[in-house]
């Protein structure tokens, strides 16, 4: 019989991650808190990372004031020796690294692509992109996949396969996060295995633009209304847990059925 490490339960229960360890960066709102609160109620101890770290510890400290089995910290993605650091002491804290969540994401620009500039890019490619390739590899160095089984979830987008969106080089990252996620599942099987979620529009402050325009947005949904972080922490149990032992290279998207109607963005009017 295979170690099944802290993915221990093959129905939806409390306790169904006990023992297991996450990381979840983006952690202090909207998705990736959704998520590190999910976890959290089944058992997992969680670190809860953000650029700010007053933000974070605030999150952790609503989930278990504690400090016994969620923390917070104030890491920017980019910043690898600061990654490092946190990924080391969460293992050398609770023994394990279980589950990385590459949550955090950016989209400084909003509107055609043909008026991006390279720093807008860059920063696009760089949040998005390379930092969840290098915290993963940071967590295989500390151990993710070494003595039990690991999982590591990224936070796509379904505007990854909605060309024509006000948030195209954004679609473009997560499009590339895709292609990523595949790879490294084949990379790093069988220990790890690496899904990934893709989200339509959520109630959060990152997608308050689109979350503006309202019905315009979900209005042909074949489920009408816009996600909630919830909707996307349901996804992410799934993908974590022994209940998709046997998935890895997947993006399962959440978004209400939008793809189903085509452009959803076609009735918007963005300059």
């Amino acid at each position: 019989m295979p170690d099944k490490g802290c993915q221990r339960e093959s129905k939806p229960s409390a306790g169904r991650m006990e023992g297991c360890v996450a990381v979840v960066t983006g952690g202090s709102r909207g998705i990736g808190l959704g998520i590190a609160r999910r976890f959290h109620e089944l058992g997992a101890r969680v670190v809860l990372c953000a650029r700010n770290a007053d933000n974070a510890m605030a999150a952790a400290h609503a989930l278990d004031p504690s400090g016994e089995t969620a923390l917070g910290a104030g890491v920017h993605v980019s910043d690898e020796d600061a990654a490092r650091t946190l990924l080391a002491d969460a293992r050398g804290r609770w023994g394990a690294l279980d589950v990385l969540v590459n949550s955090a994401a950016v989209n400084p620009h909003f509107g055609p692509t043909r008026s991006v500039d390279h720093g807008r890019w860059q920063k696009i490619m760089e949040v998005n992109l390379w930092a969840p390739l290098r915290w993963t590899q940071l967590a295989l160095e500390e151990g993710l996949g070494a003595t039990r089984p690991g999982s590591v979830l990224m936070v796509s987008s379904n505007l990854a396969d909605t060309p024509g969106s006000p948030s195209g080089v954004y679609g473009m990252s997560k499009a590339a996060l895709n292609y990523l996620t595949a790879q490294l599942a084949v990379e790093l099987g069988p220990r790890v295995r690496v899904n990934g979620i893709a989200p339509g529009v959520v109630n959060t402050r990152f997608a308050a633009p689109l979350v503006a325009f309202g019905e315009k947005v979900y209005g042909r949904w074949p489920v009408p209304r816009f996600g909630e972080p919830e909707d996307v922490a349901a996804a992410a149990e799934f993908l974590a847990t022994e209940a998709s032992s046997w998935v890895t290279g997947q993006v399962l998207t959440v978004d209400g059925g939008a793809l189903l109607g085509g452009d959803e963005f076609s009735a918007l009017e963005v300059s």
